[in-house]
């Protein structure tokens, strides 16, 4: 697990919401503090679909980034900063693992906090060590400053 400071927020921003290079994420919930706050849990309601959707859109557990970017980008919409915001996004990997980056925005400030999750326990840290090597090309590849803390 590592700690990234973004350095040029906007062009995160931009990669997040408009770019597809997130659109292979889950979206896992999020906190949204504007005028009003906002909680978003990422779960899918298989209640709102029926049994033939279901069948043919083959339902995660939870909705996928690209199906709420936009959503989550009208809260943030305006002529002012949100006051902050959390998101938290994850990302199956090979086997039991799954990668996770949290996307913290508060005092003008982003931040990028890189985690594992797996369904058994090990001492095994090297799938750590991948994502998080993982998360700083990505970072690099997109053109995105920034500084590990």
């Amino acid at each position: 697990m590592i700690a990234i400071r973004v350095l040029n927020i906007k062009d995160f921003m931009n990669l997040l919401f408009t770019d597809t290079a997130f659109d292979s994420f889950f979206f896992v919930e999020g906190d949204i503090d504007v005028a009003v706050s906002y909680h978003i849990d990422g779960h899918v309601n298989m209640n709102f679909y029926s049994e033939e959707e279901l069948e043919n859109l083959k339902m995660e557990d939870f909705i996928g980034w690209s199906g709420m970017k936009e959503q989550v980008k009208s809260l943030i919409r305006g002529r002012r900063l949100p006051v902050s915001m959390k998101l938290v996004l994850k990302k199956p990997g090979a086997g039991d693992i799954t990668y996770i980056v949290n996307i913290r925005f508060d005092n003008n400030s982003l931040m990028l906090v890189t985690g594992v999750s797996r369904s058994v326990f090990t001492t095994d840290r090297s799938g750590e060590h991948e994502w998080d090597d993982n998360m700083l090309g990505f970072l690099k590849k997109h053109g995105i400053d920034h500084e590990v803390k």
